[in-house]
């Protein structure tokens, strides 16, 4: 007999379940970059009560998302933290600038001597990157 939680409709839920469809099902949009790649979830993460309780005594909070620390490990409780937005963003495979580089564009902005557009091109970024650098929207000192 299955239990059930009563918990389906919450955020929490949500989180879980697209954790374990990026993982699993190979029609999801996001299964190339998880499951296509060999990352999965812990056993013991497969049932959504173990994992609920794991993330409200690991800092889950509204807003949060789920990130994994080592982008090419599995969904697991050594493996797992919550934080922001913003702090997702910077740990995905793609991101090519750390705080060095992210520095060095501000300073070379500052001097006058390039515009967004050249440094974007320099550094093989979005425009919009270079904006939201220059003006602390994110990498944030």
């Amino acid at each position: 007999m299955k239990i059930l939680h009563g918990e389906s409709k919450t955020k929490l839920y949500s989180v879980w379940n697209m954790m374990n469809q990026r993982c699993f099902n190979y029609k999801n949009k996001r299964y190339k970059d998880y499951g296509d790649r060999g990352i999965t979830v812990c056993d013991e993460w497969l049932d959504f009560t173990p994992f609920r309780d794991w993330s409200l005594n690991n800092g889950y909070a509204e807003g949060l998302q789920i990130n994994r620390i080592n982008n090419d490990g599995n969904y697991e409780p050594n493996n797992c933290n919550w934080v922001t937005n913003v702090e997702n963003r910077r740990n995905r495979e793609d991101v090519k600038l750390t705080m060095k580089i992210v520095n060095e564009i501000r300073g070379l902005y500052k001097t006058g001597n390039y515009t967004q557009k050249e440094l974007a091109k320099k550094y093989d970024v979005s425009r919009r990157e270079i904006n939201f650098i220059i003006n602390n929207k994110h990498w944030k000192r």
